[in-house]
């Protein structure tokens, strides 16, 4: 699907200070933009709204589950390779493959209105697959608010699928923003992925300081020991779209019991 560039873009544009453009021009080609960008991006304080989220892990703590960063630990190891390897990763991939097409023509050069079809396909099927209603609506609004924020800072790709998310067009889900948004920033795929794994950690991780599970520096200890899973799972080969797969039920019937509880800090 092709659509014209949106009022967002430019507007943003226009409210960027002097000296300043595409934020992707501050990272292709430059090593050390592409390191500033990742550390932006995939830092807590960057507006991406997952503080809002626990990913079931405040479930988790009120069923008495998970008492301790050890178990914490584990329920994030779960997720990293039980959930994300064979599910977000792969969607990440591809949105970013597609991404990467539809934003340039025939001779390479970027298209002024990218055609959106490949990467809807890749949203759709997300939705499809998604089977936990609470999992829907966070990725959903999660895809949404990193979109907007990354049009509002001027990122062109970023603007064009809002705009087809905000048309009911495409679901806009958060593996597909990533891919879309990454791409667009000229973050190649291994930093894009690596990213995005480290990302949800650090949100989980919060999440689990904000519950009184854990403190700060057990926190970072968590973090700490789950690189070499992460890098694990980034050393192999992901599955294709055809053989997307999730084999974590807890974390998934963890999520679906937040939905009912009457006390809760976190949307799931």
């Amino acid at each position: 699907m092709s659509v014209a560039r949106p009022p967002e873009a430019a507007h943003a544009e226009a409210l960027l200070p002097d000296g300043v453009g595409n934020p992707a021009e501050a990272v292709a080609g430059d090593g050390v933009g592409a390191l500033l960008a990742l550390l932006q991006y995939g830092d807590s304080a960057f507006p991406s709204g997952a503080s809002a989220f626990s990913w079931g892990l405040e479930s988790l703590l009120a069923d008495g589950l998970v008492r301790d960063a050890a178990q914490l630990l584990a329920v994030l190891r779960t997720w990293v390779e039980q959930r994300w390897a064979g599910f977000d990763r792969p969607l990440i991939r591809a949105a970013h493959q597609a991404a990467g097409e539809a934003m340039a023509n025939e001779g390479g050069e970027p298209a002024a209105a990218p055609d959106w079809r490949a990467l809807i396909a890749i949203d759709q099927l997300c939705e499809a697959m998604t089977l936990n209603q609470g999992a829907r609506a966070a990725s959903c609004r999660l895809g949404f608010t990193q979109l907007r924020v990354q049009a509002e800072l001027g990122l062109p790709a970023a603007a064009h699928y809002l705009d087809v998310v905000r048309a009911g067009h495409a679901p806009g889900h958060l593996p597909v923003a990533q891919g879309l948004v990454w791409r667009g920033l000229g973050l190649a795929l291994a930093q894009a992925e690596a990213m995005a794994a480290q990302a949800q950690c650090i949100a989980v991780a919060g999440a689990a300081i904000r519950l009184g599970l854990v403190g700060h520096v057990q926190a970072q200890r968590v973090l700490l020991d789950l690189r070499r899973p992460i890098e694990a799972v980034l050393a192999d080969t992901p599955p294709a779209l055809e053989a997307l797969w999730s084999g974590a039920p807890a974390l998934d019937i963890a999520a679906m019991r937040h939905e009912t509880r009457a006390a809760r800090l976190f949307a799931n």
